[in-house]
């Protein structure tokens, strides 16, 4: 049976990489650099891979509001390829694990099946609830490294990954001197931030037998039915993120909102009804007055009209994809 290193470094891994790597980056130079002598350049990586000598590249860094100011980094085209054939590899070990109210970077799920889902909850539950939702300060700019690297490693069939994991993990340089951070732009890092924080959704999840624990990347959202359970379980999270993941949620960040509406991903939630975020609203009018300015086809346009009106349609009768339980905790 062949090796993690073994199937990572797999020319035709690597290809698949490289397709799905592609997908809306056509236009870019680095494709076309990338695509320039394909073979060559995947047979190259194949090599340092399987000889575990992979160098990775420099971050192109820039900011991001939306709605937050966030720092994106960048990881060159072939060095994302690589990412790619690390999750394709991995990630069928990690996602098992994860609880089922995870809702970000998961396949068939997303930002508006979250809601959804917080949504069909509050309204099964009528008025007679408690909802507390908690905010981890700098999650990504937070993880800490050995304690991402152990997680990860723990739930791997074989050690063969864990230089190149580690040198990817810590491949940044200011968070590498920190030892702490992992650069939002990268595949891996979704992958790794949902499981991070697994451990609490499992914790909450023990702690509100009768209650709902749902979560998208930093954003947790509890819902019980007893304030002093709601507030308890929040507070042992609080506690447990501190202690064992290096993490902060400072008391600003938790958010009692007892039977008020709850606003969660761009939507204000009750067991009424919901509505969008006015904001919402407004960033799609500067982003189509943008995509005006540069004169793009109004194909474009009409897309992207289409895709916030389906957003914010949010139907209770839309389908939910129903994950099952954890498999492995720790």
């Amino acid at each position: 049976m062949p090796s993690l290193l073994e199937e990572v470094s797999d020319y035709e891994n690597l290809y698949r990489a490289f397709t799905r790597c592609a997908r809306g980056k056509r236009k870019t130079s680095g494709y076309a650099k990338a695509l320039h002598n394909l073979g060559e350049n995947l047979t190259r990586i194949s090599r340092t891979l399987q000889a575990d000598e992979y160098d990775w590249g420099g971050y192109r860094e820039f900011y991001v509001t939306d709605p937050k100011r966030r720092l994106v980094m960048s990881a060159p085209f072939l060095d994302r390829v690589v990412h790619h054939a690390i999750h394709a590899i991995v990630e069928p070990y990690i996602e098992p694990t994860l609880h089922q109210g995870l809702y970000s970077c998961r396949k068939g799920r997303g930002n508006r099946h979250a809601a959804l889902a917080v949504l069909s909850t509050l309204r099964k539950i009528g008025e007679s609830r408690y909802v507390v939702k908690l905010d981890v300060e700098g999650y990504y700019e937070s993880i800490h490294h050995e304690t991402l690297f152990r997680k990860v490693t723990k739930l791997l069939p074989d050690r063969s990954l864990d230089k190149l994991l580690w040198t990817l993990i810590t491949n940044q340089t200011q968070y590498r001197k920190r030892g702490c951070g992992i650069p939002i732009g990268n595949l891996t890092s979704q992958l790794f931030a949902n499981l991070y924080l697994s451990s609490a959704d499992r914790l909450a999840e023990s702690l509100l037998p009768d209650g709902h624990v749902y979560r998208y990347m930093d954003d947790i959202v509890l819902i019980a039915k007893s304030k002093d359970l709601a507030m308890h379980c929040a507070w042992e999270i609080v506690e447990h993120v501190k202690q064992d993941l290096h993490l902060r949620i400072p008391h600003t960040k938790l958010m009692p909102i007892g039977r008020a509406p709850v606003p969660f991903l761009g939507y204000v939630l009750d067991h009424t009804g919901f509505r969008i975020l006015a904001r919402n609203g407004r960033r799609i009018h500067k982003k189509v007055k943008r995509l005006q300015k540069r004169k793009v086809a109004p194909s474009e346009l009409l897309k992207v009209w289409q895709s916030f009106d389906a957003w914010q349609r949010l139907e209770v009768s839309a389908p939910l994809l129903n994950l099952g339980r954890s498999q492995e905790p720790f």
